[in-house]
């Protein structure tokens, strides 16, 4: 599965019976959720099993105002509805928890903010 800086995939947080590795655990959702690309993926070889990503929601409990990238509804998102971007959620999840790569994205704007959002969130690392 070839992916992009920025491009939106679906990750499957859901418990797997037949492998124990792939249960959630706590504050990890168990269920199917959208999450953005951050990594640069020309970095990494093609067969690296995990991939940085941040988690997007729709619920506006979630998102600190301060930490959040909203999304719009967009043809080029794909969104439905408002989302919101969680950098402070920045997380590195196994490849075989994607069940979708899609072909929507965020705008390199968005990318550049989520990137410097994701940055303050962990504490300010260069």
């Amino acid at each position: 599965m070839e992916l992009k800086a920025g491009q939106i995939v679906t990750v499957d947080w859901r418990k797997d019976p037949d492998d124990p590795d792939q249960d959630p655990h706590p504050p990890e959702p168990n269920k199917l959720r959208p999450a953005v690309v951050v990594q640069d993926c020309e970095l990494f070889d093609l067969a690296y099993p995990t991939v940085l990503v941040v988690p997007m929601t729709s619920d506006p409990e979630l998102a600190i105002p301060d930490l959040t990238v909203v999304l719009q509804p967009s043809e080029t998102n794909g969104c439905k509805k408002v989302s919101y971007l969680l950098p402070q959620n920045l997380t590195c999840v196994a490849k075989t928890r994607f069940t979708t790569a899609t072909d929507s994205c965020v705008t390199p704007a968005e990318l550049q903010q989520l990137r410097q959002l994701v940055v303050l969130a962990i504490g300010g690392l260069t």
